[in-house]
């Protein structure tokens, strides 16, 4: 990957490889004693490694969006164009599983609840509205919510926006608005099309990720004394997920350190999975490959990741290699960059249970004190409220703000609304 690409580097050999995953599975594999440690008197955990943070109680420096009040384009739900538009129809809606316990909508392929953990195995399948497709349109809400956007940059081409289950302080995501593409794998249809436009998304991704850094406050509370602008471009995670949860492409732009919860479920693997995560650097070579042998991959409704990656398991592009690099760069993240202070929370949980702070060492390690008749899923969902972007400033209520997207496209396929990707055109089932 080019070195203006701020997700990290492809140069690395099997030795290296070896030697950094060997690393990363010594410091953050949570198993057995592997996570303690311990002296005659009394036992310590290393925080970040099976033992995560919680109850915020600190002031966070928030960083306001800033933006600018648009009444919405399109009145009514999306479900309700759905009904006017027969042609749009077919685009605005997703096939997820929902949550039972927090209510999130899934990835219809998804084991658990990336937000809360529910198994979702026994979860039927179901449509909700494409949230994505009505923020493109400029429309009012879906049938259960209003459609503002938390928007932190916006052009003719492309959204960039706070991620309403923000897994970081700087959880954004690039939404392209010139055209429909359900999932990424669509791409390969179009390589040199899909180079021009992951290059646009990453731009305008870095360019709203310049107004945190450019905060002094929110920059000394999420990062460690001398982190560096380049340390951060090679601390994100950006990439795609498949099958994605909303169906219409958007680059998911993930500033690292995650929120202590967040981490934790990284090193579970809950977050980033195998097989559905292909980061930018399992990407971009694949449409480097395609240009160079003008060639393209022939996606169509049946095709599947699974078959991308066998098909370009051949090809070289070996996506074992490459996620796991890119997965060991992300847990090596907490140690390497994050600045969670323990006096900034009143909790740490350890193996699902909940502990008062008896005593902290080094900033990294841990004394559990007593354990607390607390819920876990409680805490992380106050601490995401309390640590998260999405919405800032907050209404005097305590209520997220938004405001919708002023390049609002035309509700119709073609000039001035929306082009539909290769493939995706209506001859082709979705």
């Amino acid at each position: 990957v080019p070195a203006k690409w701020p997700c990290g580097s492809m140069g690395f050999d099997g030795g290296a490889m070896k030697v950094l995953l060997d690393r990363v599975w010594r410091f953050y594999t949570c198993s057995g004693e592997e996570c303690k440690v311990t002296s005659p008197r009394e036992e310590q955990f290393l925080l970040g490694d099976g033992c995560y943070l919680a109850g915020f109680k600190g002031q966070f420096p928030e960083v306001p969006c800033g933006w600018e009040h648009i009444e919405p384009p399109l009145c009514g739900a999306v479900e309700q164009l759905a009904q006017k538009n027969k042609d749009l129809a077919r685009y605005l809606f997703n096939n997820v599983k929902v949550c039972v316990q927090c209510l999130r909508a899934c990835a219809y392929s998804q084991k658990a609840c990336q937000a809360c953990g529910t198994p979702l195995e026994t979860v039927p399948v179901t449509q909700t509205e494409n949230v994505l497709m009505g923020f493109i349109f400029g429309v009012e809400k879906t049938s259960k919510f209003p459609l503002v956007i938390s928007l932190r940059r916006q052009s003719i081409d492309a959204i960039v926006y706070d991620d309403l289950l923000a897994m970081s302080s700087c959880h954004l995501n690039a939404l392209p608005t010139n055209h429909y593409v359900a999932d990424w794998i669509w791409l390969l249809r179009d390589p040199t099309g899909a180079k021009q436009l992951i290059d646009t998304l990453v731009q305008e991704a870095w360019e709203a990720t310049r107004s945190f850094l450019d905060d002094a406050e929110w920059r000394r509370f999420i990062y460690k004394e001398g982190v560096t602008e380049e340390m951060i471009r090679q601390n994100i995670m950006c990439g795609f997920n498949s099958p994605p949860s909303q169906s219409q492409l958007h680059l998911q732009w993930i500033v690292l350190p995650l929120l202590p919860f967040h981490h934790q479920k990284l090193l579970d693997r809950t977050h980033a999975q195998k097989g559905r995560w292909f980061p930018l650097e399992y990407v971009l070579p694949i449409l480097d490959y395609l240009e160079k042998e003008n060639d393209f991959f022939d996606v169509n409704s049946t095709t599947t990741a699974e078959d991308v990656i066998q098909h370009f398991n051949g090809k070289g592009i070996v996506y074992n290699s490459i996620w796991e690099h890119s997965y060991a760069r992300y847990c090596s993240s907490y140690a390497e960059v994050a600045n969670w202070n323990p006096q900034d929370f009143s909790f740490v949980v350890h193996k699902g249970a909940v502990h008062h702070i008896a005593e902290v060492r080094d900033g990294r390690h841990v004394r559990l004190g007593e354990r607390v008749d607390l819920e876990p899923a409680t805490l992380q969902t106050e601490d995401k409220l309390r640590l998260q972007n999405y919405g800032r400033k907050y209404s005097e209520a305590g209520q997220p703000g938004g405001t919708y997207y002023k390049h609002h496209k035309a509700a119709k396929i073609g000039a001035g609304g929306i082009h539909i990707w290769p493939g995706l055109e209506p001859k082709d089932s979705l």
